[in-house]
């Protein structure tokens, strides 16, 4: 493999990951956001200044939900190398990127804090930014997203490496998130305490299982060769 194969190899699995982390980001913002949502003033203190501005967050949960599964289905079709699927990956990246960023309007002026949308809005703009570079004519050839379903490599590897990443966020957002969701002394984020375990560890063995797989299918052949 030569240093430019080797370096395209990278900008395309870097491209996955900063996608599915955005996919992550927006289903975890629009999942967690409906608590204030729907009862901003039961939980006091600056999250029940967000009150008067509740049918605008509900509108943002389902907006955000609807965006990150759409953007969880083009992310699976961009690492299979699915031809004309980057128009769907920069729809899903503009919306949920224009979702988190009316949000971090309204928590600013209102609550004076953002965090932490302002993680989701950050990681979705340079999710957006990384995909219109690579959609550049010289850029797209070479980052060959479109080949990587055709010869199946590369796409594994994206997948695996993006679902680690994303299991180990999710399965920590109690600790990243927590220090913003304290009332009255309790984490509101172990609410979700079960769902994030489950969806965390699936996520996780997922992706240990797509980075194994080629080295389980290279086993198998080497044995399949040793035994004729």
């Amino acid at each position: 493999m030569t240093a430019q194969s080797s370096g395209n190899k990278f900008l395309r699995v870097l491209g996955i990951i900063l996608l599915s982390l955005a996919v992550l980001m927006t289903l975890l913002g629009g999942i967690g956001t409906t608590c204030v949502a729907f009862a901003a003033e039961k939980f006091g203190g600056s999250m029940a200044k967000l009150a008067p501005v509740k049918p605008i967050f509900q509108a943002l949960v389902v907006i955000s939900i609807a965006a990150g599964i759409f953007g969880l289905l083009a992310t699976i079709r961009l690492a299979r190398g699915r031809r004309g699927v980057i128009n769907q990956v920069l729809a899903f990246l503009v919306v949920a990127g224009a979702a988190s960023a009316v949000q971090y309007y309204y928590s600013l002026t209102l609550r004076g804090s953002t965090a932490p949308n302002n993680v989701r809005l950050y990681v979705t703009v340079l999710a957006l930014v990384a995909m219109l570079i690579y959609r550049l004519p010289g850029m797209w050839d070479k980052v060959g997203y479109e080949r990587a379903g055709g010869s199946g490599k590369g796409a594994g590897l994206a997948g695996g490496a993006a679902l680690c990443l994303c299991g180990a966020i999710t399965l920590t957002t109690p600790l990243w998130a927590g220090p913003t969701h304290m009332v009255d002394g309790f984490n509101t984020v172990e609410v979700l305490g079960w769902q994030l375990l489950v969806l965390g560890s699936a996520q996780l063995l997922g992706g240990i299982g797509l980075l194994i797989a080629p080295l389980v299918r290279r086993g198998e052949v080497v044995a399949k060769v040793e035994s004729i």
